[in-house]
């Protein structure tokens, strides 16, 4: 074949060949997803199924968060507005990216999508945290009733008033399914009833101020009396204050009243028989051990 002949012969292929090219770009086209996976790497069609997956999932559990919150209109009014933003990351999954850097994005937004579908409704550990909380609050307001019940000093309607409400809580305080919403707004007449209970707890009554003594030097024991009882003033001077300024500090718990009370009979007893050396049941070693007891036992209340 001549040179003539054979330019000839590749000039009418090369039309042919690039027929050929756009028959397959357009075949790859119309074939969709499919043939584009076949030519994706393995971790962009991973990518890829993930972010649909999740998309769907995501529209799906903004449907049912709309559901479930029905009562609640503005909550319902703001999971609606995430219909159009939540649509186009759903077209956004659904579109082959071109590679991998691409789809990832999509990845980011879509995982932005359910923090903030989150943000609105709450995520199932807050919830689990509240609902916790609210039992447990409603627990002591229910212990407290019936210590004050069995303690006699609440007249009887003031305490069937407060747990008549209590009761009308119960409900959903046991309620399963609840929304984190309900559990907050329940939190929040929770909080009204603690108040509403304290209020019936008696103030503890006033403990006798311990009697001062005047300060000495301290003295071990086995010396004579008197300076065995000077050592005594000034241990038994530095507890009363210890002990005013921890009763002075401001409202005292229910559950300390008592050790306090017995505390302070104590140093009473203590403030009588440091001064009377005279007596023949007067101890050095007896007062010093009482007084470190009273010490310590003080040193151990906490507020």
């Amino acid at each position: 074949m001549g040179a003539g002949s054979r330019g000839a012969v590749a000039s009418s292929l090369r039309p042919t060949a690039w027929a050929c090219g756009l028959a397959l770009a357009l075949a790859l086209s119309l074939a969709g997803p499919g043939a584009w996976a076949q030519k994706a790497s393995p971790e962009l069609t991973a990518c890829v199924a993930a972010n649909r997956q999740a998309a769907t999932e995501l529209l799906q559990a903004r449907e049912s968060e709309i559901r479930r919150h029905a009562l609640h209109a503005v909550l319902v009014s703001r999971l609606q507005g995430l219909g159009t933003p939540f649509s186009q990351l759903r077209a956004a999954a659904a579109r082959a990216p071109r590679n991998l850097a691409e789809c990832e994005k999509t990845t980011g937004a879509l995982n932005a999508g359910r923090e903030q579908l989150e943000r609105i409704v709450g995520t199932p550990e807050q919830l689990a945290s509240c609902s916790a909380d609210n039992q447990a609050a409603y627990g002591q307001m229910q212990a407290t009733l019936l210590e004050l019940q069995a303690g006699g000093k609440v007249p009887v309607a003031r305490l069937e008033s407060v747990a008549g409400r209590l009761d009308q809580l119960r409900p959903g305080v046991n309620r399963e399914g609840q929304t984190l919403t309900d559990c907050r707004a329940l939190a929040a007449e929770i909080e009204t009833e603690k108040a509403a209970v304290q209020a019936l707890v008696p103030p503890p009554p006033p403990a006798p101020a311990p009697r001062p003594a005047a300060a000495a030097p301290s003295a071990p024991a086995g010396v004579p009396p008197a300076v065995c009882r000077q050592g005594h003033t000034r241990q038994y001077n530095e507890l009363a204050q210890a002990y005013a300024a921890f009763v002075g500090a401001g409202p005292i718990p229910q559950e300390l009243m008592a050790p306090l009370q017995s505390l302070s009979e104590r140093l009473t007893r203590l403030a009588a028989q440091i001064p009377d050396t005279a007596s023949p049941d007067w101890n050095c070693d007896s007062i010093n051990s009482a007084l470190e007891r009273a010490r310590a036992d003080l040193g151990r209340l906490k507020r």
